[in-house]
């Protein structure tokens, strides 16, 4: 019987043995596994391997790792899926952790940043660190503190030095909130930003600035409140409310004392005047 267990240990140690040179000469342990979920199952692989740290309550896949679950994926070099127990005594991944180079891809958009977090439970992901984008077919959004996408709602807000861009007309806000529609073919559009903080509304006619602003993009109407000033070429139009047009270019300026202090409309127009050729 001794000699039986020793000849057992010594095959297990030799295969043991075997899968470390294994892994050393290839120098990669690429792993996956599927996790449940509140909703559907999420498969995460990764080149050097997933680690499970039970008293923390998380994997940990490292390398290039991936997250996929339905038409949403995550992609990081470090990825923690924080899981939590169910009353059936069975886990389930509520969180997702991706720690630099994080890239979060769906069938209709793209978003960047350096750290990321997303929750399944509600389908959020809060995006940080340099650089944060979102890309749509139509639409591109930036910002400088945070990025956040609102899967159930269909919403973007961005934070910190905000601008949303579509062709050539550009929102500029500390704060943006983007709300997006569905198309005929699946993919996903802006249909209205509202902006809050320091608004700059740039196209390549006019400019439009104030403290807030609505903006329907598809009618390609602008509602501004506090401080706005609109500027075509040399010309100023000021006041405490303004409807821009920026389809047809008509603006129309009111005056509320109550939200700025302005008391009254004012306009500054100008004209260029040719002067004589000297003869």
């Amino acid at each position: 019987m001794i000699n039986l267990k020793m000849s057992s240990m010594i095959v297990v140690c030799l295969l043991t043995l075997c899968l470390i040179i294994i892994q050393d000469k290839s120098n990669t342990a690429f792993s996956q596994s599927n996790f449940e979920t509140k909703f559907d199952p999420i498969h995460i692989e990764a080149n050097e391997g997933i680690e499970w740290l039970s008293d923390k309550k998380v994997y940990i896949a490292r390398g290039e790792a991936t997250a996929k679950q339905n038409n949403f994926q995550l992609k990081s070099d470090v990825i923690k899926a924080h899981y939590r127990e169910k009353q059936t005594g069975d886990t389930e991944i509520y969180r997702l952790e991706a720690i630099r180079k994080v890239v979060v891809l769906n069938s209709n958009r793209i978003a960047y940043g350096d750290y990321g977090v997303y929750d399944l439970d509600n389908s959020v992901t809060v995006l940080t660190g340099k650089n944060l984008r979102l890309k749509t077919a139509l639409e591109t959004i930036r910002a400088r503190k945070s990025l956040e996408y609102w899967d159930k709602k269909r919403l973007a807000i961005a934070k910190g030095n905000a601008t949303a861009q579509r062709g050539e007309k550009q929102v500029r806000a500390d704060t943006l909130t983007v709300y997006f529609s569905k198309t005929k073919d699946e993919s996903i559009t802006a249909n209205r930003i509202e902006a809050v903080g320091n608004v700059k509304i740039s196209t390549p006619n006019e400019v439009a600035v104030g403290d807030e602003a609505v903006y329907y993009i598809e009618k390609e109407l602008v509602t501004l409140l506090g401080h706005v000033k609109i500027t075509r070429g040399k010309s100023q139009l000021n006041g405490s409310i303004a409807e821009v047009n920026l389809k047809t270019g008509r603006s129309r300026l009111l005056s509320k004392s109550g939200l700025d202090g302005n008391q009254k409309v004012r306009g500054l127009f100008t004209r260029d005047v040719k002067q004589p050729e000297k003869k």
